[in-house]
């Protein structure tokens, strides 16, 4: 058989090769029911939903703020494109007065809320679908198309910012577009001008294992939602045809980002949380492109075993989306159930009707790549086998899963956005949410909420100290300088560190928080023990200050399907020893059941629990009764308490009640 895998270089490389043989060895999976129909009809229950809200003149208008709203309408056009290929001829008047009104915003300089730098690739991509179509307008649009000028119509290229720090994913975005309008034939220029932005720009961007990290070149803040969306767009031009002069060395990064995307995706098919426009539908929309256009990539190399891994990944990511469909057609853009108007969990920049729409042209560009039904589904990476992986560059992210549980750390110490500590635990059979799905964290600009205070909450280590106050890990270190919500965080400020090991001392990652660092990913052999049937992860993590009253704290984590058992062990003085628990509390919906017992504390929602046990002699548990804002609702905080100690257990188990 012939191998689709990555390079030598790839840091995850000895991972990807014991989950390929582990996939061979546990044989395929039966197919999950989502063939192209099912993802066309996705597609089309958004697109329609808001065909209702086309202007006379082609615009989308957002029913929440009645006017037109970034780039909905050129996104609404691709998906509606991709829609009448597929034989929706109902829709093509629509998809042409949408497309028509996109081109003429570029061309007069229209763009709803400055944001064209978005719609090339949009418009390009309904273009070229609607042509065959409609070719007497397509000549028009054509015409149009031609009068464009890049470095003048978009916003984020050097002769309008000059400014190397601010060619980040808006202009690679715009790239991918671009490049689609010089294959068509409607630009002067050929591509040495995109060459020249994605190597001096882009290319430094990628780390080792193909993440983008979003952001100023020697400051990226790197959200993994703008890692994925930057990767899909080059994605679509690589595979439009694109070979310039950086062509081979930007194939490599997309191929080892892809891997590394399967690796780290969900169970639930989502990709982990970090930073801004976490939890929007479209980081998974983005994912189901470039895991559908490599599990086709495979196929070509003859590798249908990868190619069935990234099939199932594209149709989990698929899934991930309409379980937040609403009976109107339209989605629930973040991953909550309140009413849109309420903007829970909204960035200052989300906007209802834009991000549905993008997320239903990223779904029909996958649709475009749909690998197609003949292809053999393989288990997702999370669903079998044991691994420990720590992402590298500024991501500061841990990554360990057991078959079908998934759970996700943050080691930043002074990013309000990426608060320490374990963050997300979501299992094959359960509510995303429950476990929960992401921490809160800190206000610093971005993020709007309905109801709740903002503060940080995570899975940590708590102490007390001699003056009597209580210090948690969440709420890291003081970064000694102003945080600039666009520009991110130098890891650096503060000081402190983070060192991830197996419980048995090998394979020792150090991510000391400097600047620039690439850190080697955990090999964790370690963690593939195997008790009788049981699969677990076991690792270690330390943490050193400075903070409050102590000099580290040593956290060891071991993992199975069934239970968590986490021992947090404190270095300094202290009165007592502490962890954190957040409870999932409310949706916006549904309210969870939260009930302190004894040792134990324990929140029931939709069909599950989460029951956290302390396991230490004279442990103490108090329940905050005050409600915390989180991208997914509400929280709560418990805290078990060990007084006159300096380490503590317990348990977290999850279940089906």
């Amino acid at each position: 058989m012939n191998s689709y895998t990555a390079a030598a270089t790839y840091p995850w490389r000895n991972e990807l090769d014991r989950y390929r043989t582990a996939a061979v060895q546990a044989g395929p999976v039966p197919a999950d029911g989502w063939n192209i129909e099912r993802k066309l009809t996705l597609v089309k229950q958004i697109v329609c939903a808001y065909k209702k809200h086309q202007h006379g003149d082609g615009a989308i208008i957002d029913p929440y703020s009645g006017t037109e709203r970034y780039y909905s309408t050129p996104a609404y056009a691709m998906a509606a494109a991709v829609l009448v290929d597929a034989g929706h001829m109902e829709l093509l008047d629509s998809a042409s007065n949408a497309l028509s009104q996109s081109i003429d915003a570029v061309v007069k300089g229209s763009a709803p809320d400055n944001h064209p730098d978005f719609y090339p690739v949009l418009m390009m991509r309904a273009y070229m679908l609607l042509k065959p179509h409609l070719p007497e307008q397509a000549a028009i649009w054509a015409e149009a198309l031609k009068t464009i000028h890049p470095e003048q119509d978009y916003v984020f290229t050097m002769t309008r910012m000059n400014n190397p720090n601010r060619m980040i994913n808006w202009n690679a975005i715009m790239i991918s577009g671009e490049y689609l309008r010089w294959s068509e034939q409607l630009a002067s220029e050929d591509t040495a001008w995109m060459d020249c932005y994605l190597e001096a720009y882009h290319l430094p961007r990628f780390t080792a294992l193909g993440l983008y990290q979003d952001g100023p070149l020697d400051r990226p803040n790197c959200p993994f939602s703008y890692d994925i969306a930057t990767r899909y767009h080059l994605g679509v031009m690589l595979d439009a045809g694109y070979e310039g002069a950086v062509a081979d060395a930007l194939r490599e990064k997309l191929r080892s980002g892809a891997f590394s995307t399967l690796l780290m995706l969900s169970p639930l098919g989502e990709i982990p949380p970090r930073g801004r426009s976490s939890q929007h539908q479209w980081n998974e929309a983005a994912a189901a492109y470039v895991c559908s256009l490599h599990a086709s990539l495979a196929m070509q190399a003859g590798d249908s075993v990868l190619a069935g891994a990234f099939a199932r990944a594209a149709d989990r990511c698929f899934e991930a989306v309409e379980r937040w469909l609403m009976p109107d057609g339209r989605l629930k853009i973040v991953r909550n159930e309140y009413a849109p108007e309420k903007r829970h969990g909204y960035e200052i920049y989300t906007n209802h009707t834009c991000y549905n729409l993008w997320t239903a042209a990223a779904l029909a560009h996958a649709c475009l790549r749909d690998p197609g039904e003949d292809i053999i589904q393989y288990s997702l990476p999370s669903e079998i086998g044991s691994r420990v992986l720590q992402a590298d560059g500024w991501f500061e992210t841990v990554l360990a899963s057991v078959p079908g549980q998934q759970l996700v750390l943050h080691t930043a110490l002074n990013d309000p956005y990426t608060i320490p500590g374990l963050v997300r635990i979501q299992h094959a059979e359960l509510p995303g949410l429950i476990g929960p799905s992401a921490a809160s964290h800190v206000q610093a600009g971005f993020t709007e909420f309905a109801e709740g205070i903002v503060q940080p909450l995570s899975y940590c280590p708590a102490w007390k100290t001699a003056d009597g106050i209580w210090h948690s890990l969440a709420e890291g270190i003081p970064p000694g300088s102003v945080y600039d919500r666009d520009a991110g965080i130098d890891p650096a400020s503060g000081g402190g560190s983070v060192v991830c090991e197996s419980a048995a001392l090998t394979n020792k990652v150090k991510a000391a928080n400097k600047p620039g660092d690439t850190v080697p990913a955990a090999d964790a052999k370690a963690g593939d023990r195997a008790s009788g049937d049981t699969v677990e992860n076991a690792f270690d993590m330390t943490w050193t200050g400075p903070l409050p009253g102590i000099r580290s704290v040593c956290t060891r984590y071991v993992q199975r399907a069934d239970q968590l058992t986490v021992t947090y062990v404190f270095e300094g003085e202290i009165e007592a020893a502490g962890a954190l628990i957040p409870l999932m509390y409310s949706d916006g919906q549904e309210q969870a059941v939260i009930t302190r017992t004894g040792q134990s504390v324990r929140t029931e929602y939709r069909g599950a629990y989460v029951e956290s046990t302390a396991h230490d002699a004279g442990a103490v548990i108090r329940l905050d009764q005050q409600e915390t804002s989180s991208r997914n609702g509400l929280l709560k905080k418990a805290r078990i308490e060990v007084h006159g100690a300096q380490q503590l257990t317990f348990t977290i188990q999850l279940g089906r009640m």
